[in-house]
Protein backbone atom coordinates (compact mmCIF):
# COMPACT_ATOMS: atom_id res chain seq x y z
CA UNK A 1 0.00 0.00 0.00
CA UNK A 2 1.45 3.52 -0.49
CA UNK A 3 1.82 5.36 2.42
CA UNK A 4 1.25 8.95 0.67
CA UNK A 5 -1.94 7.82 -1.23
CA UNK A 6 -4.87 5.67 -0.28
CA UNK A 7 -8.33 5.01 -0.53
CA UNK A 8 -11.13 4.45 2.56
CA UNK A 9 -14.43 4.25 2.85
CA UNK A 10 -17.03 5.31 5.28
CA UNK A 11 -20.81 3.43 5.95
CA UNK A 12 -23.31 5.01 8.64
CA UNK A 13 -26.25 2.29 8.93
CA UNK A 14 -28.77 5.10 9.83
CA UNK A 15 -32.33 4.36 11.35
CA UNK A 16 -33.89 6.01 7.81
CA UNK A 17 -30.87 4.94 5.35
CA UNK A 18 -27.60 3.37 5.15
CA UNK A 19 -24.91 5.41 3.63
CA UNK A 20 -21.56 5.14 1.73
CA UNK A 21 -18.47 6.70 1.08
CA UNK A 22 -15.89 6.34 -0.75
CA UNK A 23 -12.93 8.49 -0.91
CA UNK A 24 -9.27 9.09 -2.73
CA UNK A 25 -6.58 10.46 -0.37
CA UNK A 26 -3.70 11.51 -0.94
CA UNK A 27 -2.03 12.62 2.60
CA UNK A 28 -1.19 15.93 3.85
CA UNK A 29 0.43 17.05 6.80
CA UNK A 30 -2.99 16.69 8.59
CA UNK A 31 -6.59 15.82 7.32
CA UNK A 32 -7.14 19.13 6.71
CA UNK A 33 -4.31 19.77 4.11
CA UNK A 34 -4.69 16.38 2.45
CA UNK A 35 -6.04 16.37 -0.79
CA UNK A 36 -8.97 14.30 -1.05
CA UNK A 37 -11.64 13.48 -3.89
CA UNK A 38 -15.07 11.50 -3.39
CA UNK A 39 -14.80 8.56 -5.64
CA UNK A 40 -18.16 6.59 -4.52
CA UNK A 41 -21.27 7.82 -2.61
CA UNK A 42 -24.51 5.62 -2.41
CA UNK A 43 -27.36 5.90 -0.30
CA UNK A 44 -29.95 2.90 0.17
CA UNK A 45 -33.47 3.57 2.06
CA UNK A 46 -33.59 0.51 4.15
CA UNK A 47 -35.08 2.19 7.42
CA UNK A 48 -34.42 0.04 9.75
CA UNK A 49 -36.20 2.39 12.11
CA UNK A 50 -39.40 1.41 11.67
CA UNK A 51 -39.01 -1.34 12.74
CA UNK A 52 -36.78 -0.81 15.71
CA UNK A 53 -39.05 1.94 17.07
CA UNK A 54 -42.07 0.60 16.49
CA UNK A 55 -41.57 -3.52 17.70
CA UNK A 56 -38.38 -3.07 19.57
CA UNK A 57 -36.67 -5.63 16.95
CA UNK A 58 -35.25 -5.54 13.48
CA UNK A 59 -37.35 -7.93 11.83
CA UNK A 60 -36.50 -10.42 8.81
CA UNK A 61 -37.48 -8.31 5.71
CA UNK A 62 -35.29 -5.43 7.02
CA UNK A 63 -32.52 -7.88 8.19
CA UNK A 64 -32.50 -9.45 4.49
CA UNK A 65 -32.88 -5.63 2.87
CA UNK A 66 -29.30 -4.81 5.07
CA UNK A 67 -27.60 -7.80 4.10
CA UNK A 68 -28.12 -6.86 0.52
CA UNK A 69 -26.84 -3.50 1.17
CA UNK A 70 -23.80 -4.57 2.93
CA UNK A 71 -23.38 -7.07 0.12
CA UNK A 72 -23.75 -4.23 -2.33
CA UNK A 73 -21.65 -1.83 -0.43
CA UNK A 74 -18.64 -4.68 -0.50
CA UNK A 75 -18.94 -5.00 -3.91
CA UNK A 76 -18.13 -1.41 -4.52
CA UNK A 77 -15.25 -1.38 -1.95
CA UNK A 78 -13.63 -3.94 -3.78
CA UNK A 79 -14.17 -2.31 -7.36
CA UNK A 80 -12.38 1.08 -6.14
CA UNK A 81 -9.62 -0.95 -4.41
CA UNK A 82 -10.66 0.42 -1.08
CA UNK A 83 -7.88 -0.45 1.36
CA UNK A 84 -9.88 -0.01 4.71
CA UNK A 85 -13.30 1.12 5.80
CA UNK A 86 -15.14 1.15 8.85
CA UNK A 87 -19.40 0.42 9.34
CA UNK A 88 -20.89 2.13 12.23
CA UNK A 89 -24.56 1.88 13.27
CA UNK A 90 -26.88 4.17 14.98
CA UNK A 91 -29.99 4.99 16.92
CA UNK A 92 -32.28 2.02 15.05
CA UNK A 93 -29.64 -0.08 15.47
CA UNK A 94 -28.77 0.64 19.23
CA UNK A 95 -32.66 0.49 19.99
CA UNK A 96 -32.94 -3.01 18.75
CA UNK A 97 -33.32 -5.73 21.37
CA UNK A 98 -31.98 -8.46 18.47
CA UNK A 99 -29.13 -5.97 17.73
CA UNK A 100 -26.09 -8.89 18.59
CA UNK A 101 -27.99 -11.47 16.39
CA UNK A 102 -28.37 -9.07 13.44
CA UNK A 103 -24.44 -7.59 13.66
CA UNK A 104 -23.18 -11.91 13.61
CA UNK A 105 -25.95 -12.51 10.77
CA UNK A 106 -25.02 -9.53 8.82
CA UNK A 107 -21.48 -10.80 9.41
CA UNK A 108 -22.23 -14.54 8.25
CA UNK A 109 -23.61 -13.46 5.14
CA UNK A 110 -21.19 -10.50 3.83
CA UNK A 111 -17.85 -10.56 5.79
CA UNK A 112 -18.66 -7.12 6.93
CA UNK A 113 -18.32 -5.83 10.55
CA UNK A 114 -20.74 -3.70 11.87
CA UNK A 115 -19.71 -1.68 15.15
CA UNK A 116 -22.32 0.16 17.31
CA UNK A 117 -21.98 3.59 18.10
CA UNK A 118 -23.69 5.84 21.24
CA UNK A 119 -24.38 9.15 21.13
CA UNK A 120 -21.23 10.48 22.48
CA UNK A 121 -18.86 8.73 20.20
CA UNK A 122 -20.83 10.31 17.09
CA UNK A 123 -20.72 14.10 18.18
CA UNK A 124 -16.98 13.44 19.14
CA UNK A 125 -16.26 11.79 15.58
CA UNK A 126 -18.87 14.55 13.82
CA UNK A 127 -16.78 17.31 16.16
CA UNK A 128 -13.25 16.26 14.89
CA UNK A 129 -14.45 16.81 11.04
CA UNK A 130 -16.54 19.56 11.35
CA UNK A 131 -13.68 21.55 13.48
CA UNK A 132 -11.07 21.20 10.57
CA UNK A 133 -12.80 23.32 8.48
CA UNK A 134 -14.44 26.01 10.94
CA UNK A 135 -13.09 28.83 12.56
CA UNK A 136 -11.47 28.79 15.34
CA UNK A 137 -12.76 32.04 17.22
CA UNK A 138 -16.36 30.94 17.44
CA UNK A 139 -18.85 28.70 19.36
CA UNK A 140 -20.71 26.39 17.04
CA UNK A 141 -23.77 24.25 18.17
CA UNK A 142 -24.45 21.57 15.64
CA UNK A 143 -27.18 19.98 15.14
CA UNK A 144 -27.19 16.32 13.66
CA UNK A 145 -30.92 15.44 12.80
CA UNK A 146 -31.14 11.14 11.53
CA UNK A 147 -33.67 8.88 11.50
CA UNK A 148 -33.96 8.61 15.31
CA UNK A 149 -32.20 10.82 17.17
CA UNK A 150 -30.78 14.61 17.26
CA UNK A 151 -27.76 15.03 18.58
CA UNK A 152 -26.71 18.23 19.86
CA UNK A 153 -23.23 19.63 20.69
CA UNK A 154 -21.34 22.34 21.50
CA UNK A 155 -18.06 23.17 20.85
CA UNK A 156 -15.38 25.33 20.25
CA UNK A 157 -12.18 24.85 17.79
CA UNK A 158 -10.56 22.74 20.39
CA UNK A 159 -12.84 22.20 23.20
CA UNK A 160 -15.82 19.73 22.77
CA UNK A 161 -17.98 21.57 25.35
CA UNK A 162 -21.52 19.49 25.70
CA UNK A 163 -23.23 17.33 23.60
CA UNK A 164 -26.35 15.24 24.04
CA UNK A 165 -28.78 12.81 22.46
CA UNK A 166 -32.44 13.37 21.66
CA UNK A 167 -34.81 10.41 20.63
CA UNK A 168 -36.32 12.95 18.50
CA UNK A 169 -35.50 11.56 14.79
CA UNK A 170 -37.42 11.81 11.78
CA UNK A 171 -38.91 8.17 11.55
CA UNK A 172 -39.91 8.19 14.95
CA UNK A 173 -41.76 11.45 14.09
CA UNK A 174 -43.23 10.03 11.41
CA UNK A 175 -44.11 7.29 13.21
CA UNK A 176 -45.50 9.30 16.28
CA UNK A 177 -43.03 7.49 18.53
CA UNK A 178 -41.13 10.36 19.01
CA UNK A 179 -41.76 11.18 23.32
CA UNK A 180 -43.09 14.75 24.12
CA UNK A 181 -40.70 14.39 27.41
CA UNK A 182 -37.63 15.20 24.69
CA UNK A 183 -39.26 17.76 22.87
CA UNK A 184 -39.72 19.47 26.47
CA UNK A 185 -35.93 18.69 27.06
CA UNK A 186 -34.42 20.59 23.83
CA UNK A 187 -36.90 23.36 24.29
CA UNK A 188 -34.99 23.84 27.63
CA UNK A 189 -31.69 23.34 26.87
CA UNK A 190 -32.44 25.53 23.53
CA UNK A 191 -33.60 28.29 25.84
CA UNK A 192 -30.35 28.14 28.22
CA UNK A 193 -28.02 28.44 25.17
CA UNK A 194 -29.56 31.11 23.77
CA UNK A 195 -29.54 32.88 27.12
CA UNK A 196 -25.57 32.10 27.32
CA UNK A 197 -24.75 32.66 24.14
CA UNK A 198 -26.58 34.92 22.26
CA UNK A 199 -26.48 35.70 18.97
CA UNK A 200 -22.71 34.82 18.97
CA UNK A 201 -23.45 31.19 18.63
CA UNK A 202 -23.09 29.88 14.86
CA UNK A 203 -25.46 26.48 14.06
CA UNK A 204 -24.37 23.84 11.99
CA UNK A 205 -26.85 21.79 10.30
CA UNK A 206 -25.78 18.02 9.44
CA UNK A 207 -27.97 15.33 8.02
CA UNK A 208 -29.48 14.32 4.78
CA UNK A 209 -33.14 16.72 5.11
CA UNK A 210 -30.90 19.98 5.70
CA UNK A 211 -28.60 18.94 3.53
CA UNK A 212 -31.57 18.65 0.82
CA UNK A 213 -32.58 22.10 2.03
CA UNK A 214 -29.21 23.54 1.18
CA UNK A 215 -29.65 21.99 -2.48
CA UNK A 216 -33.01 23.25 -2.97
CA UNK A 217 -32.18 27.07 -1.44
CA UNK A 218 -28.81 27.35 -3.33
CA UNK A 219 -26.99 28.24 -0.28
CA UNK A 220 -24.80 27.03 2.15
CA UNK A 221 -25.40 29.34 4.76
CA UNK A 222 -29.17 28.79 4.65
CA UNK A 223 -31.85 31.28 6.21
CA UNK A 224 -34.38 30.55 8.56
CA UNK A 225 -36.58 32.80 5.65
CA UNK A 226 -36.06 30.35 3.10
CA UNK A 227 -36.71 26.89 5.46
CA UNK A 228 -39.84 28.83 6.33
CA UNK A 229 -41.31 29.35 2.55
CA UNK A 230 -39.91 26.33 1.71
CA UNK A 231 -41.94 24.47 4.55
CA UNK A 232 -45.10 26.64 3.94
CA UNK A 233 -44.84 24.93 0.03
CA UNK A 234 -43.95 21.87 0.77
CA UNK A 235 -46.55 21.35 3.60
CA UNK A 236 -49.91 21.03 2.53
CA UNK A 237 -48.29 18.66 -0.87
CA UNK A 238 -48.73 14.89 -1.06
CA UNK A 239 -45.54 12.67 -1.13
CA UNK A 240 -46.12 12.51 -4.89
CA UNK A 241 -46.42 15.76 -4.97
CA UNK A 242 -43.14 16.37 -3.14
CA UNK A 243 -41.43 13.74 -4.97
CA UNK A 244 -42.55 15.23 -8.45
CA UNK A 245 -42.24 18.80 -7.62
CA UNK A 246 -38.86 18.85 -5.91
CA UNK A 247 -37.36 15.44 -7.19
CA UNK A 248 -37.59 13.72 -3.85
CA UNK A 249 -36.99 10.33 -2.97
CA UNK A 250 -39.98 8.47 -1.83
CA UNK A 251 -38.04 7.89 1.92
CA UNK A 252 -36.85 11.75 1.97
CA UNK A 253 -40.12 13.30 0.80
CA UNK A 254 -42.21 11.37 3.52
CA UNK A 255 -39.92 12.45 6.47
CA UNK A 256 -38.95 16.06 4.99
CA UNK A 257 -41.64 18.53 6.61
CA UNK A 258 -40.95 17.22 10.20
CA UNK A 259 -37.29 17.35 9.90
CA UNK A 260 -37.42 20.99 8.43
CA UNK A 261 -40.06 21.69 11.70
CA UNK A 262 -37.62 20.52 13.71
CA UNK A 263 -34.42 22.88 12.71
CA UNK A 264 -37.45 25.86 12.59
CA UNK A 265 -37.86 25.39 16.43
CA UNK A 266 -33.91 24.75 16.69
CA UNK A 267 -33.61 28.41 14.74
CA UNK A 268 -36.27 30.16 16.34
CA UNK A 269 -35.75 29.03 19.90
CA UNK A 270 -31.68 30.04 19.91
CA UNK A 271 -33.36 33.54 17.93
CA UNK A 272 -31.01 32.69 15.10
CA UNK A 273 -31.51 33.58 11.40
CA UNK A 274 -29.05 31.21 9.53
CA UNK A 275 -27.70 28.09 9.73
CA UNK A 276 -24.58 26.70 8.25
CA UNK A 277 -24.82 23.47 6.58
CA UNK A 278 -21.03 21.99 5.39
CA UNK A 279 -22.66 18.90 3.88
CA UNK A 280 -20.55 16.63 6.23
CA UNK A 281 -22.08 13.11 7.51
CA UNK A 282 -21.13 10.73 10.05
CA UNK A 283 -19.48 8.39 6.99
CA UNK A 284 -17.60 11.48 5.94
CA UNK A 285 -16.34 11.50 9.71
CA UNK A 286 -15.80 8.13 9.83
CA UNK A 287 -13.24 7.94 6.61
CA UNK A 288 -11.40 11.01 8.36
CA UNK A 289 -11.19 8.98 11.94
CA UNK A 290 -9.78 5.94 9.52
CA UNK A 291 -7.09 8.67 7.85
CA UNK A 292 -5.51 9.03 11.54
CA UNK A 293 -4.58 5.68 11.71
CA UNK A 294 -2.57 5.76 8.24
CA UNK A 295 -1.32 9.22 8.44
Amino acid sequence: MDREHITLAGIDIGSNAVRLIVKDIKAGDSYKDASIKKTAYLRLPVRLGTDAFLSGEIQAEKEQLLIKAMGVYKQIMEFYNVSDYQVVATSAMRTASNNKEVIERVKAATGVEIRMTDGEEEAALLYEINRCTLDDDKTYLSADLGGGSLQLTLFQAENLIWTHSYKIGTVRLLENVADKAEFELLDKKLEELQKKYGIELKLIGVGGNINKVSSLVGETNVELEDILKLHAELKPMSVKERMNRYGLREDRADVFVPAMEVYINILQKLKLKKILVPKIGLADAVVRKLYEKYF
